[in-house]
């Protein structure tokens, strides 16, 4: 994971291009959210929808309650509806570990709601695709055996994801207010030299390692910053 540009939560999350993704035009929620009315476009080195509350103190927040990482795509039709379940409970426990790896940098990961916690919700989504709600969480395994079964993957078993979306919120997990939330999608380019070209699922896991490292450097900047102010 080298590739560090813009931010997950709202400006946190999601942007700009690495080596072998970028930000697509537009994303369509799904309804993970079920909120949207507090999200706007993002500006440039954001999220493509964002939001950010402005009466947040980040600097309080030590802690991290990471919810089970869900697949839920929206109305239509979806890759992700369907690949094969085993499959998409890989791209689900990669992005779980890879959240939990980078972010155990400056946070303590907890199970448990309460003071300076933040409970993170994360759905992986294809804006302008899906069916219906797939019922499918990340599971608690370790986070090399996370990593490392998302690149075991074999080629050529089952649709490639050329495109992958996120929607995130993160909340008060001891009062439940909004803090702040994103909507964003990656679209894998022609060409990189970080995974194999050929390796289907080389998109899903530039944009996890992505969306990761984004979520972690804002997260810095405004826990320094000890307030939502965006550059």
């Amino acid at each position: 994971m080298t590739c560090i540009v813009g931010a997950l939560l709202p400006a946190l999350l999601f942007l700009g291009s690495c080596s072998g993704i970028h930000q697509a035009r537009e994303a369509t929620p799904t309804g993970f959210l079920e909120d949207y009315s507090q999200l706007s476009p993002g500006d440039s080195g954001q999220a493509l929808l964002t939001y950010t509350n402005p009466r947040t103190n980040f600097s309080q927040y030590s802690q991290i309650m990471l919810d089970p990482i869900r697949v839920y795509p929206g109305q239509g039709d979806s890759e992700l509806a369907s690949l094969p379940p085993d499959d998409l409970l890989k791209l689900v426990n990669y992005f779980d570990a890879t959240l939990r790896e980078t972010l155990s940098e400056q946070f303590v990961f907890t199970n448990a709601a309460g003071p300076n916690t933040m409970r993170v919700r994360v759905a992986i989504t294809e804006g302008e695709s899906a069916n219906v709600p797939i019922d499918l969480v990340s599971s608690v395994m370790p986070i090399g055996m996370a990593l490392s079964s998302l690149k075991s993957l074999a080629t050529g078993s089952a649709a490639a994801v050329g495109s992958i979306g996120v929607e995130f919120e993160a909340l008060d997990a001891w009062t439940g207010e909004r803090l702040a939330a994103s909507v964003d999608k990656q679209v894998g380019d022609k060409f990189t030299g970080k995974f194999d070209k050929f390796n289907e699922w080389r998109t899903a896991q530039e944009a996890f390692d992505h969306w990761a490292e984004q979520l972690n450097d804002r997260l810095l900047v405004l826990r320094r910053n000890g307030s939502p102010s965006m550059p």
